[in-house]
């Protein structure tokens, strides 16, 4: 079972993180739609901080030997789909910036030619 002090600490360092989301995107430092991923994984620690059980039962639930085994496949497995969709969008930025750079070069060598 997890300690009282863990289950404190787990929820003040969530509402702390959630606080600073929210300032990010006031700031406009930081999309609302890249802040639900955060949202939803603070939620997620939340949900376990305060119900432990929680996360025995499913562990029981779903066949796996620990908790702490499932809450660490959980968390690879999302942050594996975070990365390949980051790579996605790393890709299309990636291709944008070559077309305008395609783009430019164009232009100068019509502003070079006189055109």
């Amino acid at each position: 079972m997890m300690s009282l002090g863990l289950r404190i600490l787990l929820i003040f360092a969530a509402s702390v993180s959630c606080v600073c989301a929210i300032r990010k995107i006031r700031k406009s430092q930081i999309k609302i739609e890249e802040a639900i991923f955060w949202f939803f994984m603070l939620f997620v620690i939340l949900l376990l901080s305060i119900f432990p059980s929680s996360g025995i039962w499913m562990a029981k639930f779903l066949g796996v030997e620990s908790p702490a085994n499932l809450i660490y496949l959980v968390m690879i497995f999302i942050l594996g789909v975070k990365v390949f969709f980051l790579s996605l969008k790393n890709c299309q930025i990636e291709y944008k910036l070559w077309i305008l750079s395609q783009e430019i070069a164009i232009w100068k060598n019509q502003i070079e030619n006189g055109r």
